[in-house]
Formats: structure tokens, C-alpha cells, sequence
């Protein structure tokens, strides 16, 4: 993405989005960090518009960094999610250099610089594959100087490199529980849970809130591709789903990813089931390539976000943790 282009996503998230208070840009790649002046364009940006309007993330695989990628992470108090897919003998095999070396070591150096160069908040988050259980991942990832851990299972069609075999998503399902009873178990000691992945739904029901989508995809949420086409979320090919363009009338973007969201049919079979207020007929992005899989995980995400609700429901201060308050 060129820095003019970026300047343009300032304004058009701005002007097209009228209708929600902040804004938060998540940079994407490939590797964003290999690309630091459309970062730098937006967060200068960003400030030229009213105070809090904006706030920045980044995916990152740590093997790009240098003092000038620390100091805009630092002064756009960026949260940081770093790839981390486990020990070295884990992450090395996949995330390797284009030469094939290995970056663990360089990962783990990148966190470290993180840590004492930023005030950033971070989360590491794994991809599970075969061969590498999630509730491993999960403990290896909690033992690691971050704020917050996410690991979920590599998502694509059954029978593709590194998707977990049929014994592997069961024990995934039941890794799952595992970590809701560690949710719990946190929960009722007052701390903050390290893995927050049912925390959403868990505040939904508090809300006593029924999705009308997965996601708000379309609506809130947008992808912004390097050139500067929209579409409604960046899992998805401009191809299919084109809504425009940074430097069109924001209205028309706006009104195709309206358009676009009423358009998605919710599945009968999301319509039947328990976890539909929860979840909203599932990701638009994913249910096509992963199919039950993803259904699968999700519906077991929501039951467990339904049990630690109910747990808790005659001492609902407890679950104020879920928002970092103790």
C-alpha cells in the first residue's frame, strides 16, 4: 500500500462511518511491518481527527522489526498479535525464512524488544496443526511475557497440508472444555483469563444480546486491500465481493456492504441450532472452505461461553475479570 492510499483509508473509514464512535484499523499482510509508511501515513493521519476517533492493531510474525517499527507501534499504542505456534521444534517446522531457516529464536527476540521498547499490549496466537494439540499450544503460549493468548486450529478443506484428522478434532473439542475450566478456575480466584476467546459471547449473554450475524462484516467491519478496493472483510477475494474503492463517495461502499449483508442467507441448519443467538449462521468467510469443522468449534466455543455464563449467573461481579476488572 502506498502512503497515499493509506492517508485516503483515514478518510473514508472516517467519512463513510458516521455511524460508529471509534474506529480500528488492523493492519494485515503478508507482513505489515516490512512496510512501515503507510503505518506511519495513517497514524499521522489519524491525528487530524478527533481525539479517540482511532486506534490501531497489527498482525505480525515477528521477523521484521527494527527501532522504527518499535517507535509506531509505541505511538499509535498499537495492539500486537505475534504468531507464535509453539517451541521451536513446532514453529520451525512451517515458519521458516524464504531461505528455509528457521525464525523461532528471531520471534522470541522480537517479543523481548516489544516488551521493553513498547507499552503495547500483546497477544500470541498459534495455529494448530496436525500433530500439535491446542491445549499444548495453550500452555506453552500462557507460560510466554504477554497479555493475552488465542490458539485455534489451522482452517481449510479436510485432506489439505497440516488440517487436524478426525482424532485430532476430537481432542481439539475437548481441549476446548479444558481451557473453559481453566476460564473458570480463574474466574473464581479473581484473575484476569489469559485466553479470552469466550469472552464475547459470555458479555453477549450478560447482554442478553441475539446476533443477527456471525460478525459485522459489511456493516462495521471492512478489508481494505493494498491498492485501496473495500470488501467486507479481508478473508475474502475482491473478486467476489467487491463494495469499492477508498477514493470513491464513501456512500457507495457504505451502501454495497449493506446490500451485501442482506443478501447472506442464514443456513437452515444454523437456524435449528442451540448456538445460533450466539454465533449469528457462522463465518461467512470460513463456513465455505472448512464447511462442519468450522461449525463444529464454533458451537462448542458457544456451549462453553453458555456454561461459564450459567456458572456464574447468581454472581455476575465475577465475570467482571472478562473485562480486566478485579
Amino acid at each position: 500500500m502506498s502512503p497515499e492510499t493509506a492517508v485516503r483509508v483515514v478518510d473514508a473509514l472516517d467519512e463513510g462511518l458516521t455511524y460508529v464512535e471509534s474506529i480500528s484499523i488492523h493492519f494485515y499482510g503478508g507482513e505489515p511491518l516490512i512496510n512501515l509508511r503507510p503505518i506511519e501515513a495513517i497514524l499521522k493521519r489519524s491525528k487530524e481527527k478527533k481525539t479517540g476517533r482511532f486506534s490501531f492493531a497489527v498482525t505480525t510474525n515477528g521477523t521484521c522489526f527494527s527501532k522504527a517499527a518499535f517507535a509506531l507501534l509505541e505511538e499509535g499504542k498499537f495492539q500486537v498479535i505475534l504468531s507464535i505456534d509453539g517451541p521451536a521444534e513446532i514453529h520451525d517446522e512451517c515458519r521458516q525464512t524464504a531461505e528455509g531457516a528457521p525464525t523461532h529464536a528471531r520471534v522470541m527476540r522480537f517479543l523481548s524488544a516489544l516488551r521493553s521498547q513498547t507499552t503495547c499490549r500483546v497477544r500470541a496466537s498459534a495455529v494448530v496443526r496436525s500433530g500439535w494439540k491446542l491445549y499444548q499450544a495453550t500452555e506453552y503460549l500462557s507460560k510466554l511475557p504477554v497479555d493475552v493468548i488465542k490458539a485455534q486450529a489451522v482452517r481449510g478443506p479436510e485432506g489439505t497440508p497440516y488440517t487436524l484428522s478426525k482424532t485430532e478434532k476430537l481432542d481439539y473439542l475437548r481441549d476446548l472444555e479444558k481451557i473453559g475450566r481453566q476460564v473458570i478456575a480463574e474466574l473464581e480466584a479473581g484473575q484476569i483469563p489469559k485466553d479470552d476467546r469466550f469472552t464475547n459471547r459470555i458479555l453477549q449473554l450478560l447482554k442478553g444480546d441475539h446476533r443477527d450475524a456471525f460478525c459485522g462484516a459489511g456493516y462495521i467491519n471492512f478489508g481494505v486491500t493494498p491498492p485501496g478496493d473495500i470488501v467486507p472483510c479481508v478473508l475474502m477475494d475482491p473478486e467476489g465481493c467487491h463494495l469499492g474503492h477508498v477514493n470513491d463517495d464513501p456512500k457507495v461502499w457504505v451502501n454495497a456492504g449493506r446490500r451485501w449483508k442482506e443478501s447472506q442467507v442464514v443456513r437452515s441448519e444454523c437456524k435449528a441450532c442451540s448456538s445460533y443467538r450466539l454465533c449469528g449462521g457462522g463465518c461467512p468467510a470460513m463456513i465455505p472452505i472448512c464447511g462442519s469443522d468450522e461449525c463444529d468449534i464454533t458451537r462448542k466455543n458457544c456451549e462453553i461461553a453458555v456454561a461459564i455464563y450459567e456458572l456464574f449467573r447468581s454472581k455476575p461481579e465475577a465475570l467482571l475479570a472478562l473485562v480486566g476488572i478485579t
